[in-house]
């Protein structure tokens, strides 16, 4: 089993949160790899920057390069553009509205366990992603 972590896991791990502590450490013992996608990368990396730039401050942004060393990372590539645009159409279909950031970052997962905490993932387990969302 491979997990892919969601940008707001990844937020709710640095706030120390213990229902992602707890989840991570029940799944992570089964898991080949843990995989970020780069779009959650380009999320995580935003606001560290920002906060750089605001507060002149680098810790975030050292914070966020220390977890990002555990991760594998999984790029958007052509196969990720196809698959969200396949989905993309079976969603509009059927009148379900889901962040296109999200869907690319559930379309990098390629057939891993999705571990997050934002709602609008729920929308995609119909359509065959394997999704854990939990709650703050």
């Amino acid at each position: 089993m491979r997990l892919l972590l969601d940008t707001s896991f990844i937020i709710q791990l640095k706030k120390r949160n213990p229902k992602a502590i707890a989840m991570l450490n029940e799944f992570k013992k089964d898991a080949e790899d843990i995989l970020i996608s780069s779009l959650s990368m380009y999320e995580l990396l935003c606001g560290a920057h920002y906060i750089l730039k605001k507060y002149n401050s680098i810790t975030e942004l050292k914070q966020i390069e220390r977890i990002l060393s555990y991760l594998t990372e999984v790029p958007v590539d052509s196969n990720v553009a196809w698959k969200a645009a396949e989905v993309r159409a079976k969603l509009l279909l059927n009148g379900v509205t889901v962040p296109e950031i999200d869907l690319l970052i559930a379309c990098s997962a390629d057939e891993a366990k999705i571990l997050t905490f934002d709602k609008d993932f729920l929308k995609l387990k119909q359509y065959g992603f394997d999704v854990l969302v939990t709650a703050d």
